[in-house]
């Protein structure tokens, strides 16, 4: 499987760096485009993409939560991205520097955790505790990422011989101008179907897919 498409369903190895302040707004809900498009339409806690359930039942997290810090309710740099199901085991839960969730923009998250295929490896108490708060090993969230998985290994199955198939059409493009007009058909047709396989990617895993290899 591709390394670089894979590795967007991972726990990130880098601290992210907020963008500026888009608002500020009214409520907090209209941040939510804009988070989406930060975090790459992925949950912050448990990496799923909301291309397989749609973006209208993700919401924003409040990182500490509302109810307990009402002034940092419509704080930018404490709102997340996050899927409805992490949003709700999260609840109230409070992080401190004792026992925190990881978090993209303050800790380097797969120093705590990390997926292999469809389990996850904790690596310090605070990996153990967003683990056991989120639920990120009961079974519909195994199942949910074994199917990504294998729809993922099918989809680059196909990407890889449309890219073949179009790098041979290309360069016979120049050696064949007798079948030109057959060629840049064949081309048009490939690279429609590589554009649509790449979009179906992208829905699994929340980034774009360019169409190099």
């Amino acid at each position: 499987m591709d390394e670089r498409i894979l590795g967007a369903l991972l726990f990130p190895t880098n601290i992210h760096r907020r963008e500026s302040d888009p608002g500020p707004y009214a409520h907090y809900s209209s941040y939510k485009p804009h988070l989406k498009r930060e975090f790459r339409r992925k949950c912050v806690y448990c990496r799923a993409s909301d291309g397989l359930i749609g973006d209208e039942v993700f919401g924003v997290d409040h990182y500490l939560p509302k109810s307990k810090f009402p002034h940092l309710a419509n704080n930018w740099l404490n709102l997340f991205y996050a899927c409805p199901r992490c949003n709700v085991l999260k609840s109230e839960f409070v992080s401190t520097p004792e026992l925190f969730l990881p978090s993209p923009c303050e800790h380097l998250m797969a120093q705590h955790l990390q997926y292999e295929g469809v389990d996850i490896v904790t690596h310090t108490k605070h990996g153990d505790c967003m683990t056991e708060l989120l639920r990120l090993r009961e079974e519909r969230r195994r199942r949910r990422r074994d199917l990504i998985l294998a729809a993922l290994r099918g989809l680059l199955e196909n990407r890889t011989e449309l890219l073949r198939e179009l790098t041979s059409y290309e360069s016979r493009l120049e050696k064949e101008e007798g079948k030109r007009e057959t060629l840049e058909v064949l081309i048009e047709e490939t690279s429609e179907e590589l554009e649509r396989v790449n979009g179906r990617i992208e829905l699994l895993i929340g980034e774009p897919v360019t169409a190099e290899p």
